[in-house]
């Protein structure tokens, strides 16, 4: 199923819209794991869907780079994690992450060779976004009370 018609993503972006829930990420460490699970896989999706993890490291969602896997691992995404892991260690694992100068620089400074590998871990990012939703929102639904959403959310759309 494309991305795009996933009923499972469908209902976790207008979750986000709706409830303004991107907003959070300037607090992100404050929120509750499910809050955090729910924004930064949000988040990772929607940059690498966008841009490719250039864009993804490159804009204030490279702040969470160094929590991303441990979330995708929480939530059971362990083969999204390794390509996410797999994209950290090409462009250095090492960068502080919480500097946006440095990062967009060691991003920027990659070899054409390396910023191909790149491109293609993000089709490989994205082959795997259905079924991370999915393990998404079976995470969410089993911590619920860390998040204030509506009745009708927890309705399961149908997955595949």
């Amino acid at each position: 199923m494309a991305f795009e018609s996933d009923p499972i993503a469908s209902k976790l972006n207008e979750f986000v819209s709706t409830h303004e829930a991107y907003m959070w990420l300037s607090w992100f460490d404050e929120l509750k794991p499910a809050e955090q699970a729910l924004l930064a896989i949000w988040e990772l999706e929607q940059e690498v869907y966008n841009g490719g993890f250039p864009q993804y490291f490159q804009n204030s969602s490279g702040d969470r780079v160094p929590v991303i896997s441990d979330i995708l691992r929480t939530v059971g995404a362990d083969k999204a994690a390794a390509v996410v892991e797999s994209a950290i260690a090409l462009v250095g694992p090492n960068i502080p992450w919480q500097d946006h100068v440095k990062r967009y620089r060691a991003v920027e400074e990659l070899s054409g060779k390396s910023k191909d590998k790149l491109h293609d871990l993000g089709r490989e990012l994205y082959d795997e976004l259905d079924n991370l939703n999915a393990l998404l929102f079976r995470y969410l639904s089993r911590h619920r009370e860390q998040l204030d959403a509506p009745a009708d959310f927890w309705t399961e759309a149908t997955t595949q």
